[in-house]
């Protein structure tokens, strides 16, 4: 409140310092201007700045500046606070607030290097006129006369003579003044030995000479010296134009040898035309424009050879042109020394033909036809052809290798490279099926491998590389990868394939050997990897152990726990026994402790739905073949365990669960508290008991053959080759062949569906007698004497029973053992030996 009292006669002493006009003579005026500077003081909200609280910044920023070692920019800055103290302006401390608040970190932000943007920019300096710019202007810098010596007519003057001749010393040389007089006529040589050159055109005229007839109207051969005809040969192999040769590369018929026969003379050119001929079409395809690198390379390689070949035919040529010692001219030693050089480019010439022959072709056919050489010649001692191929095979190759190397270190393929024997599948692919259906092998239309054949054998270890390194990147071991591929790979030149040491190995042992060790390098590593991460990470031996519960039963209490509860449901014609629900609750119950139950799923399928209580109680082969078990895999094991495999697996679970089910209805026979037993004969009463023992027989001979004999050898077989299987494809293939080899060693293939039929029959039995029993046993419980349909009214129909189920019972076996000895002597392996065993072990419990 004192702040405000003082505030008045503050504003009425600024209104008569300001010194308003209207105010001085008139009060009204003067008051209302007083308020009016009052009102303004008191609703103003913005005061001004204060500029010892901006010192007092920027003097800290200077210390903060210097603290972080950056004295220069603190110097910079004090030298520019002290430049606006001698120079104070009203506003300078609400300008230097606004640039404090604007700045962001300028101790470590701010660069000493900003401050020349500030400079204003200094014109280039006029360029100066020089004589030389005057002179391209006004078009006389060209003029020769203008730089000439003046001469004077009046030569008395010596003084001036002497000045004059001393000027020409300085300004113009004689050879100045030659060059700007220089006309046509002082450019022609005239030749100082007109001998010479009139012995050269003479030595030449044969190629403008025209062909005379003899008297007999024949024409004759115009003759050519041995030398010319050698130069023209010589000419010929460069691919140059030539006189003797048309321009197809065929000898002209009017020229001989002077001294040669005409036959010598055309067997001895047409010999060198056929290997011009070859040069000649390997020179155009050379020239031709291919837009494959696979192409390209081979027409680099062979671009490179023809220009070897011009250089040693160069060197031929020197020792004609200049002489050191005696030459002899001869057109069989010349055709002597070029054979080595031209027998590798004719054969090549070949390959080239034989390529072109075919217009679709592969563009790595010429590397089979390459190789194929170059192993041919190697076998017929051809040394110089077979290095000579063999280099152009590996270098070429070096380009084909480009793409599987890129496969195989990094799991992708090049857009667009129809080149390469591995595509992508069209369409989504889900995770689960990433190693069999995200890639494909490409075929030609014939069905032949899109690869070449000295390829085949290692494509598909060349396949599962590059999907290795897929399948660890999904997994998310891109790390592992990485790694993977930073050692360096064995060469595949020529040095380090066919070495000095190994001349005597074939070619195509010693490419297999190198290209092996080439994969070998890259493929070995990466199957180890993603097979530590299958076993590790996605625990397979855990999921095998849960497979095995679950399908092959190898936990009997668990089983037990489980089917014994679905049975009793089966015989008490419960009508929700079926139920998926209270099914999959049982499981999860049973196998709580044994593995993750949340993968675990039981249902039967939709016709096993439709049966009725007393179908379904009645015999094993009705409602339990449509029980299905469902184990949820992790898309990385489901790779290995396919749904092949998994098929082979519930067709073992039904197997067994139906001889669980016989065992089941057996177990419910009394041996003693038999009411109906106790009135029997002794024949009906050895006909129970007989019948009763053998079933049991059959049934612990059967599971007892199907758990030890089939499922527990070859389940620990196939752990141990799945510990040393070598790749995914491996793995996959090894279970699957285990658990065929299970379906087949327990009676369930193919071969043996009549004695798998009657297996069942027998297990059928025990069911059949459990109602004739529960019928007849008045001290039965209640709920079981309401499971039996069929009631026996008198001793003669029980005994009638009796013998049916014993006869059955014999018949099936007969049937059984002897069925199983058949099929065992036809077949050969170890199923054959265990189905002999199962006969006998059948046939000794029939027996007892």
């Amino acid at each position: 409140m004192a702040f405000a009292a003082r505030l008045g006669p503050l504003a009425e002493e600024l209104v008569e310092s300001l010194g308003f006009p209207a105010a001085r003579n008139n009060a009204k005026a003067a008051r209302t201007a007083r308020d009016a500077a009052l009102q303004g003081l008191k609703s103003h909200t913005y005061l001004r700045t204060n500029h010892f609280d901006v010192e007092h910044r920027l003097n800290g920023l200077e210390e903060r500046f210097r603290v972080n070692h950056r004295e220069s920019l603190a110097d910079a800055l004090r030298q520019r606070l002290d430049a606006l103290q001698r120079e104070p302006e009203p506003w300078l401390p609400e300008v230097l607030s606004l640039l404090l608040e604007l700045s962001d970190q300028p101790t470590f932000k701010s660069r000493l290097s900003d401050l020349d943007n500030l400079k204003e920019d200094v014109g280039e300096p006029e360029a100066s006129l020089r004589w030389e710019d005057i002179s391209k202007e006004d078009g006389w810098d060209h003029d020769p006369s203008l730089w000439a010596t003046a001469r004077y007519s009046d030569s008395s003057d010596d003084d001036v003579g002497d000045e004059l001749n001393d000027d020409d010393d300085t300004t113009s040389s004689p050879g100045d003044v030659e060059t700007i007089q220089r006309n046509p006529e002082n450019l022609t040589i005239h030749a100082e030995d007109t001998q010479l050159l009139e012995d050269v055109k003479e030595a030449q005229s044969w190629r403008h000479a025209v062909p005379e007839k003899d008297a007999s109207g024949s024409t004759r051969k115009i003759a050519v010296s041995e030398i010319h005809v050698l130069r023209e040969v010589l000419f010929m192999l460069q691919g140059l134009e030539t006189t003797m040769f048309n321009a197809d590369v065929s000898v002209k018929p009017v020229y001989q040898v002077s001294h040669l026969a005409w036959e010598t003379h055309k067997a001895s050119l047409n010999a060198f035309a056929e290997c011009g001929r070859h040069l000649h079409l390997l020179r155009e395809f050379v020239q031709q424009s291919q837009s494959a690198p696979l192409l390209q390379i081979f027409q680099d390689s062979i671009a490179e050879r023809l220009q070897s070949f011009d250089a040693k035919v160069a060197q031929i040529e020197a020792r004609f042109v200049d002489p050191s010692n005696r030459v002899i001219v001869s057109l069989l030693s010349i055709m002597a020394d070029l054979e080595p050089l031209l027998d590798p480019l004719t054969t090549v010439a070949d390959i080239v033909i034989r390529f072109q022959a075919t217009p679709r072709s592969n563009s790595f056919r010429y590397l089979e036809l390459l190789f194929d050489e170059a192993s041919l010649a190697q076998l017929t001692c051809k040394h110089t052809t077979y290095e000579f191929l063999a280099g152009i095979f590996l270098e070429c190759f070096a380009v084909y290798v480009r793409p599987i190397r890129q496969w195989m270190d990094h799991g992708r393929l090049f857009a667009d490279d129809e080149m390469f024997f591995i595509s992508n599948a069209s369409g989504q692919v889900p995770l689960s099926r990433t190693w069999q259906d995200a890639f494909e092998l490409r075929k030609n239309p014939d069905g032949t491998l899109h690869a070449p054949r000295f390829l085949q054998p290692t494509v598909n270890k060349i396949f599962n590389a590059g999907k290795n390194i897929v399948v660890l990147r999904q997994l998310g071991e891109n790390q592992m990868v990485e790694f993977q591929t930073v050692e360096e790979e064995p060469r595949l030149d020529y040095e380090s394939v066919c070495s000095q040491d190994s001349e005597l190995a074939p070619f195509t042992d010693l490419f297999d050997t190198a290209f092996e060790r080439w994969i070998q390098s890259k493929y070995r590593k990466t199957s180890s990897i993603l097979k530590n991460v299958l076993y590790g990470k996605c625990q397979l031996p855990s999921h095998l152990d849960a497979l095995q519960y679950l399908y092959l039963m190898s936990n009997g209490f668990a089983a037990i726990s489980l089917w014994e509860e679905v049975f009793d449901d089966l015989e008490a014609l419960k009508p929700g026994w079926h139920n998926r629900y209270a099914l999959t609750g049982l499981a999860q119950d049973a196998f709580a402790s044994l593995l993750d139950t949340s993968r675990l799923t039981i249902a039967v399928s939709g016709a096993g739905l439709e049966l009725s209580g007393e179908a379904a109680r009645d015999s094993v082969k009705t409602a339990l073949p449509y029980i299905a078990i469902s184990y949820r895999l992790a898309w990385p094991l489901q790779m290995i365990i396919s749904e092949e495999s998994l098929a082979h697996y519930q067709s073992i679970s039904i197997l067994l669960l139906q001889i669980r089910r016989a065992q089941h209805a057996l177990q419910k026979l009394s041996l003693t508290k038999s009411y109906w037993m106790e009135k029997a004969s002794w024949e009906e009463s050895a006909l129970y008991y007989s019948s009763r023992n053998t079933l049991s027989w059959f049934l612990t001979t059967l599971h007892t053959y199907v758990s030890t004999l089939v499922l527990a050898p070859n389940t620990q077989t196939m752990r141990l080759e799945l510990a040393s299987a070598p790749d995914v494809d491996a793995m996959a293939a090894i279970h699957t062949s285990a658990t065929k080899r299970m379906v087949d060693e327990a009676c369930l293939g193919s071969r043996l569906a009549p004695i798998r039929e009657c297996i069942l029959d027998v297990l059928d039995l025990p069911i059949k007698l459990q109602q004739a029993h529960a019928g007849l046993d008045h001290t039965a419980e209640p709920n079981e004497s309401r499971v039996s349909q069929t009631v026996l009214g008198d001793a003669a129909s029980c005994r009638e029973t009796l013998k049916g189920i014993r006869a059955d019972l014999d018949r099936h076996l007969r049937f059984i053992c002897g069925g199983l000895r058949s099929v065992a002597g036809a077949s050969s392996g170890s199923g054959a030996a265990k189905w002999d065993m199962l006969a006998e072990m059948l046939q000794d419990g029939s027996r007892g």
